[in-house]
């Protein structure tokens, strides 16, 4: 249940995010909801139709569907008052968490499901970082291909340790706890630090 909650808080930020980005100043409230709702939901989306999932997770469960909805709907009337009251950078942080949440739970899913190390890692990410890759995208913004951020390194970390702290026997929430708060840690310092990939891991 506690997972459950924090997976809804999460699915606000991820489409709150859709909606603050400047860019999208003008835009009608159409607009605004499904560039919220992709945000939320599109990286998870891509995941189950990549694993031939049954249904889809926001199918499975309207909940994530409507909160997501919602929360663009709620974040188009009160954009002024977030953006006056310097609530984004909360936002940021749920967002943050939310990245470092999903891609954990992904990997520990598929991964005690029985499927490889690769594809657990591999689904944790796209879960995680692709719903904002295809906001950035409509939102005619630089997407993480686009630029030299390392955005997605700490989550491809993270859930590399995972699977290698499960390898070595730790207990599973703990690994997971563990994975999460070096996920979140290594984002927020990297944000601070304006950190970006050196130039020798750059295409010449």
């Amino acid at each position: 249940m506690l997972v459950y909650s924090l997976e809804m808080v999460c699915i606000v930020a991820f489409a709150l995010s859709g909606v603050l980005v400047e860019s999208n100043r003008g835009k009608d409230i159409v607009s605004i909801m499904m560039l919220g709702w992709i945000t939320a939901l599109g990286g998870g989306t891509l995941r189950d139709l990549i694993l031939s999932a049954e249904a889809i997770f926001w199918i499975r469960d309207p909940s994530y569907f409507w909160t997501a909805l919602i929360s663009a709907v709620i974040g188009f009337f009160t954009i002024t008052h977030i953006r006056k009251n310097r609530l984004n950078k909360l936002i940021i942080m749920f967002d943050t968490i939310g990245v470092s949440l999903f891609s954990i739970l992904v990997t520990q899913q598929l991964y005690s499901g029985g499927y490889a190390a690769y594809v657990s890692v591999s689904m944790g990410l796209v879960t995680a970082i692709f719903g904002g890759v295809l906001r950035d995208m409509l939102a005619h913004r630089q997407t993480l291909f686009n630029n030299t951020e390392l955005y997605a390194t700490p989550v491809i970390l993270g859930c590399c340790l995972y699977i290698v702290l499960v390898k070595l026997d730790v207990e599973t929430t703990l690994a997971a706890l563990i994975c999460m708060v070096l996920i979140v840690s290594m984002r927020w310092y990297i944000v601070v630090k304006k950190i970006n990939f050196p130039a020798f891991l750059l295409l010449k």
